[in-house]
């Protein structure tokens, strides 16, 4: 398949005298190329025709009537130059007539431009610069260089998602490192916005090595390098005007005298290499991440090697499919759950504990809840509601290549869950791991599901939640004993190129631990301290509520959207009474809130998808509609996750 690409050959310093002949550089060493020459007719012919080329089969000139000056502002180039050689440069890329576009042209002007024509990508806030640079191991991928002084731990997650899914796609690394660019490389260093980053890339999919610092790039620490455009640009000019400074001051020293320059002479074959291994214009070429449609930007000064240099980089980003794995979002395809056949009432419950029916209902608005059987497990219950997502999404088991089960009750202390659920489907490739956050447990592994696909390196994934909490409640403690239940909830994840995960924010404060927590333990065969489920009811309410409400704000926040844009909100089930507190907080009408609390009790991390599956069944929540799922637990532990379903 041959690769096309469209170059604005007006653009940069030196215009067609050097663009051109760059193109005939480049056509020569990739046979499968085609170009679509963009620019003023007649200059394009004139310098096809010094070079001998003007009968090229792989190149095609594409009039365009106007030039975007390298001082021109960003609106200036949008709004009045619509026939420039940069503007319909970027429209072939839009038309599907190119699969990418390169250009030395004013930075902001194609980043304004491209950002406008093409847009960004679904989920992606602000495209981002990447450049690659030279260091003492190889190279090192480092973004954004420019094009966001401002940024947000979010954004700065993103660019480290682009950057690492081109690195794989690029150089083929399944799992590349990613460094942070900070102050030190300890933990506490940094800005609240590198620290907030920082823990995001430890909770993602991708392989975080932390915190670097400047001396890191070129040292070549880590494969991907992220920062703010900011301190990126910083860095790069002054790498680049300390490379420079030192090739001008080898020069002087050279030619200082005769001696110098017989010295010159014995060692320029050192001299040479020396050159070449950190000759700029053979990185020259900074991708513009985060776009829908490959384009890169060329150094205005760039001389004929250096635009060669950027046409092969688009090339090389196009023809190995880099706009798709960037594109790659999760999906919920389907969803399941499974409730144990034995039901208890609160009629029931009134001959074990003193406490009566209406009391529950009023306090909690549960009515029943259903017990595992001795011999049920785990891993059993996440078995059936398994099955009933994967028939739901039309998915086989051996479709599966990741299982994320999040649970507090596994089946024992290991294997994990998930590898005995693996085992139960049939599956025998891909990973599988539990996830422990308590009631939390289900948006802390959506959320790791959802990375793992966006890396690359999963397609399908099913995220379970499933417990067994009747198994460690103290059925004497009316406090505590009415409240919770056994049950599984999952879904099936799949990767697409639409977002059905737009977002998702985790947190955690464990100074609370002591407000919910089993604090029991296992020793020598022998349990030590009290193994069953310990609550300070009022606590925990306070604070559930209070932290559901500002996640809530958060993850609508981050998307640009408000509360008024939900069309379904699918909390906790851990009762009625937060649930209804924290929609009234948030102003949520109560028709859109998924309450199934009263059929199942509290099941922990199955509550979320056992009241999606039910939304989904019943007609509540359709393709298309926005759900935000909130969790909050034992740690404590909370965090939300906004969906289109």
């Amino acid at each position: 398949m041959k690769t096309v690409i469209a170059v604005d050959a007006m653009g940069g310093d030196h215009g067609p005298s050097v663009t051109v002949p760059a193109c005939i550089d480049f056509l020569a060493a990739h046979p499968d190329a085609q170009l679509l020459i963009v620019g003023l007719p007649e200059p394009l012919q004139r310098e096809l025709a010094r070079l001998h080329a003007s009968g090229e089969p792989r190149i095609a000139i594409v009039a365009a009537s106007e030039v975007v000056g390298m001082d021109e502002d960003v609106r200036s180039a949008i709004r009045t130059k619509k026939h420039s050689s940069m503007r319909v440069a970027i429209d072939l890329v839009k038309e599907g007539r190119a699969q990418a576009c390169v250009s030395a042209g004013n930075t902001g002007a194609l980043m304004g431009t491209a950002k406008f024509v093409l847009k960004t990508l679904p989920g992606i806030d602000r495209p981002a610069i990447c450049a690659v640079l030279p260091t003492r191991v190889g190279q090192v991928y480092a973004l954004d260089l420019g094009a966001n002084a401002d940024c947000t731990p979010e954004h700065l997650l993103q660019f480290a998602i682009m950057g690492s899914t081109l690195v794989t796609v690029v150089e083929g690394k399944a799992r590349p490192t990613v460094g942070l660019l900070n102050i030190g490389s300890e933990e506490i260093k940094g800005n609240e916005v590198v620290k907030k980053a920082a823990e995001l890339l430890r909770a993602s999919a991708l392989n975080f090595h932390g915190n670097v610092e400047g001396d890191d790039i070129y040292k070549g620490t880590t494969d991907v390098v992220v920062c703010d455009g900011f301190a990126g640009n910083v860095a790069l000019k002054t790498s680049e005007g300390l490379a420079k400074m030192l090739g001008d001051f080898l020069k002087e020293e050279y030619t200082r005298n005769v001696f110098s320059r017989l010295a010159a002479l014995v060692s320029y074959p050192v001299i040479k290499r020396f050159r070449r291994r950190v000759d700029h214009r053979r990185y020259n070429g900074a991708a513009l991440l985060g776009l829908r449609g490959i384009v890169v930007k060329s150094h205005g000064s760039a001389d004929r090697l250096a635009f060669a240099t950027a046409l092969a980089r688009a090339a090389s980003e196009a023809s190995h499919g880099l706009l798709e794995r960037i594109m790659t979002r999760s999906r919920i395809t389907g969803t399941g759950s499974y409730l144990p056949a034995k039901v208890l009432t609160n009629k029931d419950l009134e001959s074990v504990v003193d406490t009566p029916d209406d009391w529950i209902v009023s306090r909690t608005g549960i009515r029943e809840r259903h017990i595992a059987d001795e011999a049920e497990f785990a891993s059993d219950l996440a078995l059936h509601a398994c099955r009933a997502a994967l028939e739901a999404a039309g998915k086989a088991a051996s479709d599966v290549d990741l299982i994320v089960l999040a649970t507090s009750t596994p089946d024992m202390v290991f294997p994990s869950s998930a590898c005995l659920l693996q085992a139960k489907l049939g599956v025998k490739r891909g990973a599988a791991f539990d996830v422990q956050a308590v009631c939390s447990g289900f948006v802390y592994a959506l959320a790791t599901a959802d990375l793992f696909i966006r890396s690359g390196q999963h397609r399908c994934a099913l995220v379970v939640g499933s417990e067994v909490f009747s198994r460690i409640l103290d059925w004497k403690d009316r406090g505590t004993c009415v409240l919770f239940g056994d049950g599984a909830g999952a879904v099936v994840l799949e990767a697409s190129p639409q977002p059905g995960i737009l977002s998702s924010h985790l947190h955690a404060d464990g100074s609370y631990a002591s407000i919910l927590n089993t604090p029991g333990h296992v020793c020598g065969g022998a349990i030590h301290g009290d193994p069953t489920l310990k609550m300070d009811g009022g606590a925990v309410f306070k604070l559930a509520v209070r932290v559901l409400e500002e996640s809530a704000h958060e993850a609508l926040a981050a998307n640009g959207l408000a509360v008024k844009d939900l069309d379904a909100y699918i909390p906790h089930q851990a009762n009625v009474r937060i649930v209804t507190h924290v929609a009234k907080k948030l102003g949520l009408p109560e028709g859109k809130c998924i309450v199934t609390v009263d059929r199942h009790a509290n099941t922990s991390a199955a509550s979320i998808p056992l009241a999606l599956d039910v939304a989904v069944r019943d007609g509540r929540v359709r393709p298309g509609h926005l759900v935000l799922l909130q969790g909050v637990g034992g740690g404590f532990t909370w965090g939300s996750v906004l969906l289109k379903y």
